[in-house]
């Protein structure tokens, strides 16, 4: 066979090349110390490493899972002993009033003050979501306000304390002034729902945006009834994965854990406003509280076995972060001293090699090898 020229200048790129790649990789193993730094280098042992480094970043984000899980406990727990302190301050305006009623005025201002810090708490949000809306995280869960948007109204949501024979709602602008009123008979006791159209009383529509409301209601008897605001989220659990097949849900179902202390208190509230008969209903009210207050401990409890839980999954994945990092670290790493030697090689190599080439370039004829 004939060897031409160009031949011998693609044989001698071609090998020049090889040594080039040969001596970088050896380079790059010395450096870096190192003997797996591409999958070339072992396809098996870079496979195993691979698989390595995707579990440490599952075991990242189960431990990101557990720290975001850990605030929203901390925030949670403060949340619910903060509810606990005001129903207790509610139970203690509660036996005050049976034999003190010179300071109706003082109680009742207590007392919506109360309602409302209790609106606050539950309303409460953690990285702009609402913990206590169940899944609905981007609904506030209690409000006694009602939308319009794109000229169409959302129901007007309420709740109630007991049966009502009639309902009357004063829906009101931002500035105070009543815009519509609606009005419902045989409304039940719990979460109720109205229609609206958005419209005023004259029939024209408003404008976009959000409106207060009020609720007034009384039974058949022409008592009033307590209203307080419902609950708009639902009843979904916060599930927190915290390993392979292993997961912690916390309850973030607010109408489980507020809608009966604001029950409670708008009872109050509505009993001081009427003159009804305070001392018939303390006595039943300072129960219901006190089971209120036992449901919020029974709650944080479980906060805080959940969050024992999780402190002993951080633990454990700490662990075997460390296990597989040290395995890939054992997969990787060469010895320094055998590392030296190949790249010493791989020099020399390298440049017998360009010696080769360049002789075999000088060449001008086939003769001159002989």
């Amino acid at each position: 066979m004939r060897v031409t020229q160009n031949m011998m200048y693609r044989d001698a790129i071609r090998w020049t090349a090889i040594q080039t790649e040969r001596l970088s990789d050896a380079t790059i193993i010395s450096a870096s110390g190192k003997e797996v730094n591409k999958p070339s280098d072992d396809p098996s042992a870079a496979g195993r490493i691979l698989t390595d480094r995707a579990t440490i970043s599952a075991y990242a984000q189960y431990l990101a899972n557990i720290d975001q899980a850990n605030t929203w406990i901390e925030t949670g727990s403060e949340t619910l002993t903060a509810l606990s302190d005001l129903l207790e301050s509610a139970g203690d305006i509660l036996s005050n009033m049976t034999t003190d009623s010179s300071s109706t005025d003082s109680y009742l201002e207590q007392l919506e003050s109360i309602y409302d810090q209790i609106i606050g708490l539950a309303d409460s949000q953690l990285d702009s979501n609402y913990i206590f809306s169940g899944d609905k995280t981007n609904t506030i869960p209690f409000a006694d306000t009602v939308d319009v948007s794109g000229g169409t109204a959302a129901d007007v949501v309420f709740a109630l304390a007991d049966d009502a024979a009639t309902v009357t709602i004063d829906i009101t602008d931002a500035a105070g002034d009543v815009v519509r009123t609606l009005t419902a008979s045989g409304c039940s006791e719990g979460s109720n729902s109205i229609a609206w159209d958005g419209c005023d009383g004259s029939g024209n529509l408003l404008s976009d945006g959000s409106y207060s409301f009020t609720v007034t209601a009384s039974d058949s008897a022409g008592d009033a009834v307590a209203s307080y605001a419902a609950y708009r989220g639902d009843d979904g659990g916060k599930t927190v994965i915290i390993g392979e097949n292993s997961s912690v849900t916390l309850n973030n179902n607010g109408g489980s854990i507020f809608s009966e202390s604001l029950s409670i208190v708008s009872q109050a509230i509505t009993a001081l406003k009427n003159d009804s008969d305070v001392s018939a209903l303390s006595s039943e009210l300072t129960d219901s509280m006190t089971e209120e207050i036992d449901k919020i401990t029974v709650e944080q409890v479980a906060l805080a076995n959940a969050q024992t839980r999780m402190e002993t999954a951080s633990t454990r994945l700490d662990n075997l972060t460390l296990a597989v990092e040290n395995e890939i670290s054992t997969i990787e790493t060469g010895s320094t001293a055998e590392a030296a030697v190949v790249l010493s090689a791989q020099e020399t190599a390298y440049e017998v090699t360009l010696e080769a080439v360049s002789k075999i370039l000088d060449l001008s004829t086939l003769d001159e090898y002989i």
